[in-house]
This record gives structure tokens, sequence and C-alpha cells, in this order.
């Protein structure tokens, strides 16, 4: 039972890179990406294995649906891609994530994609070594996000 809460505690890290927030920053300096997704009101599914872990919403701006191109990354870590195709609906990644204790994760992610919508097989070596596979699934509810909600600040 516990393998099976590390496995969906690392691929929830893994999975939600992309739902915790595009670092333009942190991915090397390239030449414009050509459109792949579009910005709007997005839903993420994460499972490991067949498990479901978790469901949610983000709003993504057009640089974030830009970043799609580079490869999945988050402010917590350095990510570099030694294969990062992302071009006519397929998505090709391997490559590593390093944290800020300079400890390296190997990643490789592969799917498809549409403008509205995409799937990606994810497998992640943690840094205890434990491999980790699962899928992430995405689609674009619409074209405008939500208002803020004032109660919640959200």
């Amino acid at each position: 039972m516990r393998s099976t809460a590390l496995a969906a505690s690392a691929l929830a890290l893994a999975a939600g890179v992309a739902l915790a927030g595009f670092s333009l920053a942190q991915t090397p300096a390239r030449a414009p990406a050509k459109a792949t997704i579009l910005p709007g009101y997005w839903e993420y599914d994460y499972k490991v294995g067949i498990i479901p872990v978790s469901s949610e919403t983000k709003c993504l701006k057009p640089a974030d649906a830009e970043q799609f191109s580079r490869g999945i990354c988050t402010r917590k870590y350095r990510c570099d891609y030694t294969t990062n195709v992302v071009s006519n609906g397929k998505i090709q990644l391997q490559g590593s994530w390093t944290d800020k204790k300079d400890r390296v994760s190997p990643v490789t992610a592969e799917g498809s994609y549409t403008p509205e919508s995409f799937k990606m097989d994810i497998h992640i070596k943690t840094i205890s070594g434990m491999p980790v596979a699962g899928t992430m699934t995405a689609k674009r509810l619409s074209a405008d996000c939500p208002a803020p909600d004032p109660a919640s600040g959200k």
C-alpha cells in the first residue's frame, strides 16, 4: 500500500508539472514555437496506471500554450530534454528534471495533441530510483477562463 501511495505521489508530482505553472525561464531559449495547443480554460486528469490520482482545471494564457512546445517543466525544477519533439500532433520528450538540491530524475513522455486536447504517457524514475508510470490527459473546456472568485481569491 505504501508503494502505491509513493507511486501516486511521484506521478502526481510529475504530471502536475504541467499544471503547476510553466516556466519560460528554465528551459533553454529557442526559436519561436509553432502553434500547438490553444489558450483558454483547461481540465487535466492524472492517473497512475489505471488509478485516477487527481483532476484539476487551469486557465492557460498564450505564453503557457507556447510553453507546451518546449516540454513540461515547473519553477521547482530545471528541465533538460535531449529529445523534445512537439509537432504534427505528436509529443516525444526524453530528459531529466533536476531539483534545487541537484537531484536528478530521468523522465520520458510521449503522446499526442490537438489544439484542444492532449494525452501523454509519462515515465519517471524518482530520486530514490523507483520507476513510476502514468498518464495525463487534458481538454480545453472553453476559450475564455472564468472570472476569479473574490471569495476564494482564485
